[in-house]
């Protein structure tokens, strides 16, 4: 199969230069100069998009995102002749494979990153690196965090991912029962195929029985035409039965005979259909205790719950509560000037009890970005249930003073040393602003050097441990650790 390659870059010069560089060795080669042309050839699909960062008429941030959205599969590398160490690690976490510069000093080095990419957009590799992983859990929008609880989850869930088994996925409300399905199907060797989901407790049940199973021409009124359920439209994929626990006496029947036969039948049907199914389902309730009461059969619950994966709620891993709240905050700043969290609205954050979970999480800070119009979140643009909590734990936490981080206390005292600097200079004759910003790019990147070696250090070379302490991901630490030195 010849590989698709779109390239995106408002250069004419660099159009051409991908064009004689890729369609010798055999690719089909697209060049577009700007955002609206390429959101018409990404209806058609491509194995790798070379893109710009800076288009004519749209942020290059956007179109990866849409690319991502519409081509989860394509891999995507971004260029920009203005590159800077925010871009490049937005880039990577929204799903980029690579970040380069131009103009291009290394010709097999770029082609060693075309080619990698490539192998990756068509490889179905059964097993995942850690930049895959990472990879998978940016494209679905799952932002796991760093906790121990949400490590040892997904590692668990990627090896259950690979057999096809039955998984019972618990958790509260809002705390991403779906969104580790979506992960556990994306490593699973169903990948490639369909994943559909469908919430047993939001439809009637005859509704909900027509929309598992189909129905046949004239199985009821209105039934004009024959119609496939999600069932056969989930044939090699996987399915999600949510909220599981809601399901009818009479659909938990139906639900029995699947799990046990691998067929069904249509309503109005009289001949069985075989399908190939991975089943998940996810559920809040206590499902031995609807046994008990005898609202939840015995012998399906045990057919579903053959392995159990518990989600934990958010109250459980506040340590990931300010890199969830940033992401999400994020997503409502298309143009990248996005506001910082204040460490006041972080202390908020974390004294809250969320009851629903993630999904509230992300609707306070919907909330936020429609009120906050200052370069800093404050205390004042939270929901008042957020920040009132925050003020009954105030006293306990005097009490328990902890002293400030050294992070706080080295940019303390670089504040004091650039206030000192400036006051003793003597503009008249002239200063050299460029080149002193230049210097900043410089021990930005060296800081970020420095930083992660020492985590390497502590980690006997690990990435993912790495990245867990320094909050981030492995892929934005080996961007980081190649990223040139500024001239």
């Amino acid at each position: 199969m010849t590989a698709r390659i779109l390239v995106v870059d408002d250069e004419h010069e660099v159009g051409n230069f991908f064009t004689f560089l890729l369609e010798p060795k055999g690719y089909e080669v697209k060049v577009v100069e700007n955002g609206a042309q390429a959101r018409e050839a990404i209806k058609e699909p491509f194995h790798l998009v070379i893109l710009d960062l800076k288009l004519p008429d749209v942020d290059g941030l956007t179109i990866l995102r849409e690319i991502k959205a519409s081509q989860p599969e394509c891999e995507v590398i971004m260029m920009t002749g203005y590159s800077t160490v925010k871009s490049a690690v937005e880039a990577i976490h929204l799903g980029a494979f690579d970040y380069l510069e131009k103009p291009f000093s290394d010709l097999e080095e770029l082609e060693r990153v075309i080619n990698r990419a490539l192998t990756r957009a068509t490889a179905k590799a059964e097993t995942f690196s850690d930049e895959e992983r990472e990879r998978v859990l940016e494209s679905l929008g799952f932002i796991a965090g760093r906790s121990e609880k949400m490590h040892r989850l997904l590692l668990i869930a990627e090896k259950l991912a690979r057999k096809n088994i039955t998984i019972l996925i618990r958790g509260e409300t809002g705390s991403g029962k779906e969104l580790l399905a979506r992960f556990i199907h994306a490593m699973s060797p169903r990948a490639e195929k369909p994943f559909l989901a469908i919430n047993c407790g939001a439809l009637p049940e005859s509704l909900l029985e027509s929309e598992l199973f189909g129905y046949e021409k004239g199985a009821f009124t209105g039934a004009t035409g024959q119609r496939k359920g999600i069932f056969e439209l989930a044939h090699r994929g996987t399915l999600l039965l949510d909220e599981v626990g809601d399901a009818s006496p009479s659909i938990q029947v139906k639900l029995l005979r699947v799990l046990e036969t691998g067929e069904i039948f249509r309503l109005g049907g009289e001949k069985p259909i075989r399908v190939d199914v991975r089943l998940l389902a996810a559920t809040n309730a206590d499902l031995e205790e609807l046994v008990k009461q005898k609202r939840f059969r015995e012998d399906l619950f045990y057919r579903l719950d053959v392995v159990t994966l518990t989600v934990p709620p958010l109250r459980e891993r506040k340590e990931d509560i300010p890199l969830l709240a940033e992401s999400f905050l994020a997503k409502h700043y298309p143009s990248g000037k996005v506001p910082l969290l204040s460490p006041e609205v972080v202390a908020a954050l974390q004294s809250y009890e969320w009851p629903g979970n993630v999904r509230e999480l992300a609707n306070v800070i919907a909330q936020v970005a429609a009120v906050c119009d200052t370069p800093t979140v404050l205390p004042e643009h939270l929901p008042p249930k957020i920040y009132q909590r925050r003020g009954r734990v105030q006293e306990e936490e005097q009490q328990d003073f902890a002293p400030p981080s050294p992070s706080a206390l080295f940019f303390a005292d670089l504040s004091q040393r650039l206030h000192d600097f400036v006051k003793g200079l003597d503009l008249t004759s002239g200063f050299d602003l460029p080149g002193f910003l230049e210097g900043f790019k410089h021990l930005e990147v060296e800081a970020a050097r420095l930083i992660i070696d020492q985590a390497l250090k502590e980690t006997q070379g690990r990435y993912p441990d790495a990245a867990r302490i320094l909050k981030t991901t492995p892929r934005v630490l080996r961007y980081l650790k190649k990223e040139k030195r500024p001239k």
